[in-house]
């Protein structure tokens, strides 16, 4: 793959959105639109350099072979695919999703579903690689500077992870670079080293969960913003829950659950009948926003499962999330409710530690994808008194892999 050195006096990248429309004898109207929408490409470049000119030309004629050619954009915000980068299933499949066996994924996904995940154990392999449709990596080149990041899953991952490859359908005998977990708040930046052809973003989670809603991914070419972008992670228990000392106002007890303090902490004991419970707070005490992730650590005696209840701004429940200590805040969600169902307890047992982060990132672009192209219109002609010079013209659809 080769760089064009002049940049495109004329570029349009306009996706075919394809969409029919219809029109009943009653005058009403229908459309149909496909599952996908390829982009098409219109470049122009005005006194281009001859080799790259040369280049092109082989491209366009096929000289090397018929083709696809891959093609990297740059004015795509997000090389991932429109559902990797929006984490969402498309076309009641998620293929490009390549999960270890760790992974619980959805038995039976639906198209434009969100895309949901489990994970019960931390030993083993723990991964997801985002593939292209056909299952390769992203074409790169030597050098080049991409940057690799899933805000909306900080509280969850591990790692940020590239695997190289030699070639597109490459499984193994790449490298494999990473982020550390001290650096999954910010885009892991990673210059390709030489040899390689093709990459695969991959994370790496440290956590378990259940039931979790993918948040959107990138990966593309360095921005300037990927060198200062960060998520935001708080803690929203204050000092005296986080240390197992805040009064028993801090908490709400359930049915069966007796609360008491002793020493100046708040205790309990539980009969540990159905829907015996131990919350904190209220059901608006901790604020969040839809999307946000929070994430439940805590020391309560006999503790059975923990749900982080989701209710709204009159403290109604939106929905919750069963089972787990971490979730994502649901659409209508203004507070997170976090409780923990508890087991007999018989003696009067101190509450304990607690945490509760929430995490915030910023928003992710759409993901285009990076489909092959396949070359439908090409011109060229000399520049007039520059005879080494060309005018140059290209047209480009994506296709099916």
């Amino acid at each position: 793959m080769r760089e064009i050195t002049d940049g495109a006096t004329q570029f349009d990248r306009s996706s075919d959105l394809g969409v029919k429309e219809f029109r009943s004898l009653g005058g009403g109207v229908t459309t149909w639109a496909p599952p996908t929408q390829p982009r098409r490409l219109s470049l122009s470049w005005e006194s281009m350099q001859l080799d790259d000119a040369y280049h092109l030309d082989r491209l366009a004629r096929r000289v090397d072979g018929p083709g696809p050619i891959a093609v990297v954009d740059p004015g795509s915000d997000n090389w991932l695919s429109g559902s990797l980068g929006s984490g969402r299933i498309s076309l009641a499949d998620y293929s490009e999703w390549v999960a270890d066996p760790t992974i619980i994924l959805p038995p039976a996904p639906l198209d434009y579903d969100v895309m949901r995940i489990s994970l019960q154990a931390t030993t083993g392999n723990r991964r997801i690689m985002f593939r292209r449709p056909d299952g390769s990596g992203y074409p790169v080149t030597p050098g080049m500077r991409v940057a690799w990041w899933v805000p909306g899953m900080i509280g969850v991952l591990n790692d940020l992870r590239i695997y190289t490859y030699p070639s597109a359908k490459a499984t193994g005998g790449g490298g494999s670079f990473g982020a550390g977990p001290a650096n999954v708040d910010r885009p892991f930046i990673f210059t390709i080293p030489e040899g390689v052809t093709h990459i695969v973003p991959v994370i790496w989670f440290g956590k378990t969960f259940a039931n979790l809603p993918v948040s959107g991914a990138y990966l593309r070419q360095v921005r300037p913003e990927d060198s200062t972008a960060r998520a935001v992670t708080r803690q929203a228990f204050n000092a005296g829950v986080q240390a197992g000392t805040a009064p028993v106002t801090a908490y709400t007890a359930g049915t069966g659950v007796t609360l008491s303090v002793s020493a100046g902490k708040g205790m309990l004991v539980s009969t540990g009948v159905a829907g015996s419970a131990l919350s904190f707070g209220g059901a608006k005490t901790y604020a969040v926003s839809p999307g946000e992730i929070v994430s439940l650590t805590h020391a309560v005696p006999g503790a059975v499962t923990s749900v982080l209840v989701w209710t709204d701004s009159d403290g109604a429940t939106v929905d919750q999330s069963r089972d787990t200590l971490i979730g994502r805040a649901p659409e209508g969600a203004a507070y997170v409710w976090p409780k923990v169902e508890i087991g007999a307890v018989a003696t009067a047992t101190a509450v304990g530690t607690a945490s509760l982060e929430i995490t915030s990132g910023p928003d992710v672009p759409p993901g285009e994808g990076t489909r092959s192209y396949s070359v439908t219109g090409y011109s060229v002609s000399p520049v007039p008194g520059r005879v080494r010079d060309r005018d140059v013209s290209l047209e480009l659809v994506e296709v099916t892999e």
